[in-house]
Order: C-alpha cells, then sequence, then structure tokens
C-alpha cells in the first residue's frame, strides 16, 4: 500500500503518457516480483506442497485470518495489513515444509502480524500489547527472536506486491468515460472480494494480479450496470490490460479464480443471511439479461449449485482457539473498506462499511 502512495505522490506533473508508461512499468516490476522473489513455490520444500499432510495447518490458517481480522478491526488498522501478514505467514511455513503445530502457528502468526504493521501502518502496536493477545502463552523476547527467523528465512522481503494494490492500478486503465464514483464503487466490492481471498488456501499459489483481475471481472460482471460502464468501454478496458500487461480473461487461473470467489461470495451470503444490516443496492446494480453481453455472462446459476466453500476446513485447535481473543469495538469500520454503498451480498456494517467477509 505504500508503494501505492508513493506512486500516487510521482504523478503530479507527467503527461497522459508518461503516466501511462510509469503505470505499465509498475505493473510490469510487481508481477515479477510476484512471480520471482515473492512466488510461494520458491519456498516449499522439496518434500512439501500445500496438498501434502496439510489438513491442520488449514485448519489453524483459516483461525489465523479471522482473528488477525479481528485485530485489525480492533485497533482500527488497514485490511490490507491481514493479507500482507498472511503472505508472510504462508511463505515461512512453506519454508518450513508446511509442517507446524498450534503453537507455532500461532506464535507465527502474532509476529507476521507484528512485522506488518511495523512495516506498512503508520499506527504503530506495542509489543507487549500483542503478547497480550497470546494470554500470556508467548512474551516480548519470544516475538522478537521469531522475528530475526521469519526475515532471514524470507531473506527481509516484507513488501509483497498485494491484490488490492492490483486492483487499485488495473483499474487506472478503465475509460475516461467511466465516472469517478462507478470506478470507485468498483473498486470497493473488488476489495471486498480480495479480502475474501486471503481467508482461502486455494488463492496462496495463485498470483495477486491474477486474483485482482478476476475480482475486477467478477464485479463488472455481477454488480455493474451496462448503462454505467458500456460494453464498448468494458472491452477497451480489457483490450489495454491484455495489449500493455498480457492479462486474458479466458485464461484458466483467471477462470479458476473467478469461479473461487464466486463461490466464496455465495457461502459469506449463505452464513450471514439476508439481515436488516445489509445496505440497498448498489447504484452500479446487475446488469439486466437483455443488456448482458455474451463475452461477460453470469454464472449466478454455477453458485447456486456449488453451495458452500469448497475447500475451507474447520478444525479444533485448541491452543489457538483458548490464545486468540480480543475484544469488539462495536460496529466501527475498520480502515480499507470505507465508503462502499456495496449491493445486500455484500455484508455491510450498520456505519455503512464494509465488513469481515470471511464466511
Amino acid at each position: 500500500m505504500n508503494s501505492v502512495r508513493r506512486y500516487r505522490k510521482n504523478q503530479g506533473h507527467l503527461s497522459e503518457e508518461d503516466k501511462m508508461s510509469n503505470l505499465v512499468d509498475r505493473i510490469r516490476a510487481m508481477r515479477n516480483q510476484e512471480q520471482t522473489h515473492y512466488a510461494y513455490r520458491n519456498y516449499i520444500s522439496l518434500s512439501s506442497s500445500i496438498s501434502s499432510d496439510t489438513t491442520e495447518l488449514i485448519g489453524w490458517r483459516e483461525k489465523i485470518c479471522h482473528w488477525t481480522y479481528s485485530v485489525i478491526d480492533h485497533f482500527d488498522l488497514h485490511r490490507e495489513t491481514v493479507a500482507i501478514s498472511l503472505d508472510f505467514f504462508d511463505r515461512y511455513i512453506a519454508s518450513r515444509g508446511n509442517k507446524c503445530d498450534g503453537n507455532l502457528a500461532l506464535l507465527t502468526s502474532l509476529t507476521t502480524l507484528y512485522i506488518a504493521i511495523k512495516v506498512h501502518e503508520k499506527k504503530k502496536i506495542k509489543l507487549s500489547t500483542l503478547t497480550q493477545l497470546s494470554r500470556g502463552q508467548f512474551g516480548p523476547h519470544d516475538i522478537e527472536r521469531m522475528e530475526l527467523e521469519i526475515l532471514h528465512s524470507l531473506s527481509w522481503l516484507v513488501h509483497p506486491p498485494s491484490v488490492v494494490e492490483f486492483v487499485s492500478l488495473l483499474l487506472k486503465f478503465m475509460p475516461k468515460e467511466v465516472r469517478m464514483p462507478i470506478r470507485n464503487e468498483i473498486f470497493e466490492l473488488a476489495r471486498y472480494l480480495s479480502e475474501l481471498s486471503v481467508c482461502d488456501p486455494f488463492f496462496i499459489e495463485h498470483d495477486s494480479s491474477t486474483i485482482a483481475f478476476a475480482a475486477i471481472l467478477n464485479v463488472l460482471e455481477d454488480d455493474v450496470s451496462y448503462d454505467h460502464v458500456p460494453h464498448s468501454s468494458r472491452e477497451r478496458f480489457l483490450r489495454e490490460l491484455q495489449t500493455h500487461l498480457g492479462l486474458q480473461r479466458g485464461k484458466s487461473t483467471v477462470r479458476l479464480a473467478r469461479d473461487r470467489l464466486q463461490t466464496m461470495l455465495a457461502a459469506s451470503v449463505a452464513t450471514h443471511g439476508d439481515n436488516k444490516e445489509n445496505g440497498p443496492q448498489s447504484s452500479i446494480s446487475k446488469p439486466s439479461d437483455n443488456t448482458r453481453d455474451e463475452s461477460m455472462r453470469s454464472s449466478n446459476d454455477s453458485l447456486d449449485s456449488r453451495g458452500s466453500r469448497a475447500g475451507s476446513s474447520r478444525f479444533r485447535s485448541d491452543s489457538v482457539d483458548s490464545s486468540m481473543s480480543v475484544g469488539s469495538r462495536g460496529s466501527k469500520g475498520s480502515k480499507g473498506s470505507k465508503g462502499s454503498r456495496g449491493r445486500g451480498r455484500f455484508m455491510r456494517s450498520r456505519a455503512g462499511s464494509l465488513v469481515i467477509p470471511c464466511p
């Protein structure tokens, strides 16, 4: 997120052509980072993968994800920090062969959150405060020792390109006739989907740029009227992304990511139900059937047939459950999801902010 702020600051006095050139270079550099230094596969030992004997780890990871969102919301920090913390967690655990017990999972998650906050947040949280969240199981020295071990294992690579960064930058290719309020709506809804992806281990091995592209495609297809983003604007947008960045809507990895995001969103809706806290339909509501283009067909029927979120395991982990706790701050919205007027299927707090999406 810091890189996006720096990017915006440096764009002030450039021509449109130079801005576009810098934008393309920036995204290409980020994609190179995610496919090289930050690639999850680079940290896996030769005898291990995410699919081998990792049932318990998946259960702990899901609990950790929920807990980390709760901590971030409690301290009013940016939700993107959760994705960064989980990126550290996944790469470090992969370097250990994806094998850990509950104690290691808890200590690692506390430490990766501590690193993510220290590096990426302006607001800082005291180390003593984080240790209190473990209910005395770990002290400051435990986290400090683990911090050095994790940083060495990650070769001090602590600025992973995030899905939200990619969403923000990819939407800059949207044609100018698409009004800024509509772009902001698309961004907020795509960001919500990106938060969903953090909770699902399915996305660990997927590039952030792929997830961001899939999220944008889903929002355009399911939540944006052709009155607000005409067919010609959509095609121009997608053509620019393919020409400059090689992003193709028909690529198998993109289709898989889109299907998974749709499944997770359906599960989130099914879990939360039609509660009264959900806001009215967005001003960029779903396009009508007679205006849909063949290239952006709805997948709602397939959502109904899939039912619940695939691959999400909920296993008991006493050490994680008993240690990870944080007080509630009511319905105050957290940073990073403010201002959205999402459709009813997007969960919202009474304050109008998108809330934790994990079902």
